[in-house]
């Protein structure tokens, strides 16, 4: 099947340079599962989960080149991007901090996600057509 957009095109697109900073807080092993958040100035926060840690640092980046792109997000579901994935294409140049927050064990990820969504996750979820959260 071939793919609707040019990997290497995307891999190399240049956002604006240093256009977020990364965090990782005291105790945490990239290596292990966890916790990260990413947080925009004056528009919200988000809380998301990796068991790799290219997620946050790099599928990312690839979703906001292919919105400026207008490439779709995936094939069968060209419009699925998530309000995280716009807000951040919209920051370029803003005040964008990724903190990987901490460590959690596989079994207990989803739940220690879920937790912290309800806590501060402001950006996490669909936007409806209003601008709402789903």
């Amino acid at each position: 099947m071939k793919k609707a957009y040019s990997t290497s095109r995307l891999d190399s697109l240049l956002l604006v340079e240093d256009w977020y900073t990364v965090r990782v807080l005291d105790g945490v092993d990239l290596n292990l599962p966890g916790i990260y958040e990413w947080t925009i100035e004056g528009v919200g926060t988000y809380i998301g989960k990796y068991t790799r840690i290219s997620r946050p640092l790099r599928e990312y980046q690839r979703n906001i080149a292919k919105i400026r792109l207008k490439h779709p997000y995936r094939p069968k579901n060209p419009e699925g991007f998530r309000r995280i994935h716009r807000a951040l294409a919209e920051a370029q140049g803003g005040k964008v901090t990724l903190t990987i927050l901490e460590n959690v064990a596989p079994e207990i990820l989803n739940a220690r996600e879920a937790e912290l969504i309800r806590e501060r996750g402001t950006l996490n979820g669909k936007a409806s057509e209003k601008g709402k959260q789903e």
